[in-house]
């Protein structure tokens, strides 16, 4: 009888082991599906990234922490300092994915901010520290690595890729209607796409600069790359010219990334100071005093006319940076001709109607669901045509009218601001308040704009200094006339 249950748990024993030996890769394939799935819902309940740029007023690098939801400065040991609590607004960190850089843009006092293949647009700003989304974009993933810039108040995007296809397409931010909508091109568009690397917006002119790989290179011909300079007042491609590839190969530069500073390409793969100057047809060579300024390790920034090298160097104990900076006068100064940009050809009329039919044929087919509706050529013009869009701070044109009409001399009191304003009858304190709030936002609005520091004159009253008068400079007054503010 034992032999016999010996046998029989034996023969269920071998049983279960044959059952566990063909159920356990299922157990483990689901563990495995089970694990991966974790580790890709993980990053979207906390984002990895950080929004960070240079600020040429600290001269330091700043970030908003996302996880903390604080303003940070970092430090010449590299640690990150807290500056400021934030309070954010209408923000899921979920959708800021973990891979793509955002873009910072100065856009009216504010930093505005973009992810390229998103259509995602954020304003942080800074004095009542509030960080907010603004953009309800549905659509997305089409214009990774797009040339994104501001124009008139307008925030634009050029082409980019995604869909598998790459292309030159023009979209617009409307702050209105809170989503990206595709700009009507019913011009010639040639087939290539622009990337944020390859093109650059020229500095006071609607033009684009872009460089792109020529589809007629074959193995027994030299590589060749086409420059082209969008139009955005006519919204037309035109081709310049080539640019061979071996000059750049002698030179040092790999490939045709560059960086736009002004009106100047400075090539930057790697970045050695060779920049080239679209209207000379010349490529310079910067071999003034300062020769470690560019180099393969650095970022480099302008405002204002001025060029900042960026420079990280890590030691054992600490990440340390190295910042200088450079007029962009001074560097062209520096510089010398090394070699031709480009050789001029012209394009013939059959190539650019097939370029054209093509390029449409795109723009229909991946970015048909993008476009909410088609902006009119006349709209599309005042974008970019005029001159200046904004306007002076609520009762600034009173105030500005005021001295126009009667003279720089002729000073406010505390009382005759509180009547222009129309505060007069308020407490006293709150038509304090109300002035002094005034008086930053008109001096804050003509230094943003205008570059006018303290805009508004204080004076102390000569009979008692506790009382004070108030004046306007004669260029704010300039700035206003000239821009039809009044």
């Amino acid at each position: 009888m034992n032999s016999y249950f010996k046998s029989r748990s034996s023969i269920i024993d071998q049983y279960t082991f044959e059952r566990v030996k063909k159920i356990e890769p299922i157990i483990m394939y689901n563990l495995c599906i089970r694990i991966v799935c974790l580790l890709l819902f993980i990053p979207t309940l906390v984002s990895s990234i950080n929004f960070e740029w240079f600020d040429t007023k600290s001269k330091q690098n700043e970030r908003i922490n996302l996880n903390a939801r604080i303003l940070e400065r970092k430090n010449q040991r590299g640690e990150w300092i807290k500056i400021d609590k934030l309070t954010f607004s209408n923000i899921d960190l979920r959708d800021i994915p973990n891979t793509l850089i955002p873009i910072k843009f100065n856009f009216s006092g504010k930093y505005l901010f973009t992810i390229p293949g998103t259509g995602q647009v954020y304003i942080l700003d800074k004095k009542s520290k509030i960080f907010t989304r603004i953009d309800e974009t549905y659509y997305r993933g089409y214009n990774l690595n797009a040339l994104q810039f501001i124009r008139n108040d307008t925030l634009f995007s050029l082409g980019g890729h995604g869909f598998w296809l790459s292309n030159n397409i023009l979209t617009f931010f409307d702050f209105h209607r809170k989503e990206w909508s595709v700009v009507g091109n019913e011009n010639n568009q040639p087939f290539f796409g622009v990337t944020a690397e390859t093109a650059g917006l020229m500095k006071n002119k609607n033009e684009i600069i872009s460089i792109v790989s020529s589809k007629e290179n074959s193995p027994n011909t030299s590589k060749i790359f086409e420059l082209y300079i969008f139009n955005l007042n006519s919204r037309r491609w035109f081709k310049i010219g080539h640019i061979d590839y071996s000059v750049l190969k002698n030179l040092g530069i790999v490939s045709s990334k560059f960086i736009m500073l002004d009106d100047l390409i400075f090539f930057n793969d790697p970045l050695q100071g060779y920049f080239a100057d679209i209207q000379k047809n010349k490529i310079f060579k910067y071999t003034g005093v300062k020769r470690d300024f560019f180099n393969s390790h650095s970022k480099i920034y302008i405002e204002n006319g001025w060029v900042y090298s960026i420079t990280k160097s890590n030691s054992k104990q600490f990440e340390s940076i190295i910042i200088d900076s450079l007029n962009l006068q001074d560097i062209k100064k520096g510089a010398k001709s090394v070699a031709k940009l480009y050789n001029s050809v012209q394009i013939g009329t059959t190539v650019l109607i097939i370029y054209s039919i093509v390029g449409i044929t795109i723009a229909l087919f991946v970015l048909k669901p993008l476009s909410t509706y088609y902006i009119s050529s006349n709209k599309l013009n005042r974008l970019f045509t005029k001159k200046y869009q904004k306007k002076l701070p609520k009762g600034g044109g009173q105030f500005v009218r005021h001295f126009k009409d009667n003279g720089l001399e002729c000073y406010l009191t505390t009382d005759e601001m509180s009547n222009l304003l129309n505060i007069n009858k308020k407490a006293y304190d709150t038509q304090r308040q109300y002035r002094s709030q005034f008086i930053c936002n008109m001096n804050e609005f003509f230094y943003e704009n205008a570059e006018i520091k303290n805009a508004i004159l204080r004076i102390s009253l000569e009979d008692d200094k506790r009382f004070v008068k108030y004046g306007l400079k004669q260029e704010a007054i300039e700035f206003a006339l000239k821009n039809n503010l009044i």
